[in-house]
């Protein structure tokens, strides 16, 4: 990578809730299609690549309460 402090599942997080709120913003079903079927590739793509991170932010979110 170019960057190697980006932290990706940040930046796909990131796209997620642009792609949200685009769904959410959208009066063209069509569009909203296109948009959803990204959305379901981002979500598929962001468990497998931060899937790791994600079981650490949960055990440290049960530590912390």
């Amino acid at each position: 990578m170019n960057k190697p402090n980006l932290q990706i599942c940040e930046v796909m997080e990131s796209k997620l809730s642009e792609i949200i709120l685009k769904i959410n913003q959208t009066h063209d079903a069509f569009e909203a299609d296109k948009l959803h079927t990204e959305l379901r590739i981002l979500d598929y793509l962001f468990y497998q690549v931060c899937k790791d991170q994600q079981k650490n932010w949960e055990k440290s979110l049960r530590y912390q309460t």
